[in-house]
């Protein structure tokens, strides 16, 4: 089923978002549009801290109950461009994959959350507005926002539920030099990594998503370790019985606006509540899911291999692309992450720097931001940073 979805995912995405934070003011329209569909069903469920909406949107009668949710951290929006996509999927009628929503409609019943942490993403922050992180708010459910997601659950009693994050673009394939695409968890619900029926059934699902993403992304799908957190949600459903998965966005490339993450979140997500819809998840084991290797830090944007610190002396260096949230859009910049011997990690880029010499009036310096850093050979450039700035650029 994924494949035909993916062959139609032009047919369902939503044009208007052509990045990761976007404005509240399209936010607001896209409800709007959402409450006018005959097949959603939009509500307010509560407020955040500041006063903010917190929606849920319905789809589907079916007996079989399915929640999700997004941007609990609100610096993660991913999974919320995807779901937009997929709500713009719910609510069409006819086209080829007309099949598909009618026998969602009538299996399941999603209830979805999208955006959260509405206070955190209007900041583009992490935490909440209390300076929370919720995901580490399961248990004392100290923030309004975390208490919310708790009491909805439980209403729900869902079958699977669904925990969308974004991580960090430079996560490795274990101690590889492939950059994580999409990472996995099927949590633990408990201190002993118990394969509860609610745990296999997350795993069992989560085999099946893993093999499709293999087929995509080839050596850059990887899961989180599955150490117990009690004060973390997956952990938490988990224990409820909820079939828990927990599914990341890491990087691809320069696709920095991660808008083939986004197909990639609605394709599987739609392909998954079909598995559901189905009980086609049944007869997976869980053998595929389990070989695969965890999330690392090994990577670098950039790596120079043998780099001048100065006349004399030569070192790797690491550069990293960094983000800054700036009068409501993401701007850019390079850090220099690290200098010495990097020979245990990879970079997207490597190059080695030997005979490269630093421009008299560039230096080197741990943890300083570069809009410009050049190096040159025989008396020409070499390298140039604004020429990696440019690739950031072209790719927006």
């Amino acid at each position: 089923m994924y494949k035909n979805i993916e062959n139609l995912y032009e047919s369902f995405k939503e044009a208007r978002i052509k990045e990761r934070a976007f404005s509240y003011e399209l936010w607001l329209s896209l409800l709007d549009e959402w409450k006018q569909s005959p097949l959603l069903d939009v509500s307010e469920i509560g407020q955040t801290y500041e006063g903010k909406p917190i929606h849920q949107v319905k789809f589907g009668v079916g007996p079989i109950h399915i929640c999700a949710w997004s941007q609990m951290h609100g610096d993660e929006a991913t999974a919320t461009m995807a779901l937009a996509d997929i709500f713009l999927f719910l609510s069409q009628k006819g086209g080829d994959l007309s099949e598909l929503r009618e026998k969602l409609h009538q299996k399941i019943t999603l209830f979805i959350i999208p955006r959260l942490n509405a206070d955190g993403a209007e900041r583009w922050t992490r935490e909440t507005a209390l300076g929370i992180d919720m995901n580490r708010d399961a248990g004392k459910l100290n923030s309004p926002e975390a208490k919310i997601l708790h009491d909805w659950a439980h209403t729900i009693n869902p079958l699977f539920s669904f925990n969308l994050h974004d991580q960090h673009r430079l996560y490795s394939v274990g101690n590889t030099t492939h950059q994580t695409h999409i990472a996995l968890l099927a949590t633990t619900g408990d201190e002993s990594g118990t394969w509860t029926d609610s745990r296999l059934r997350a795993g069992k699902l989560a085999n099946r998503l893993t093999k499709i993403v293999q087929e995509i992304y080839p050596n850059k799908i990887a899961k989180w370790t599955d150490e117990y957190n009690a004060r973390a949600f997956g952990d938490y459903f988990q224990s409820q019985g909820f079939g828990l998965i927990l599914l990341e966005s890491g990087g691809a490339g320069w696709d920095l606006e991660k808008q083939s993450l986004r197909k990639t979140n609605a394709c599987l997500l739609l392909d998954a509540f079909y598995a559901i819809a189905t009980e086609e998840w049944k007869t997976e084991d869980i053998a595929t899911y389990e070989c695969l290797l965890t999330n690392e830090r090994n990577i670098f944007d950039i790596k120079l291999i043998n780099a001048p610190l100065n006349k004399n002396i030569r070192a790797d260096i690491g550069l990293n692309i960094c983000e800054e949230y700036v009068d409501g859009k993401i701007e850019f910049a390079w850090t220099l992450e690290e200098i010495g011997d990097l020979s245990i990690y990879s970079g997207l880029t490597e190059i080695d720097a030997s005979n490269y010499q630093l421009n008299e009036h560039e230096t080197i310096e741990k943890g300083k931001n570069y809009s410009s850093l050049q190096m040159t050979c025989n008396n020409q450039i070499t390298f140039n940073l604004i020429d990696y700035t440019n690739k950031i650029n072209q790719s927006k």
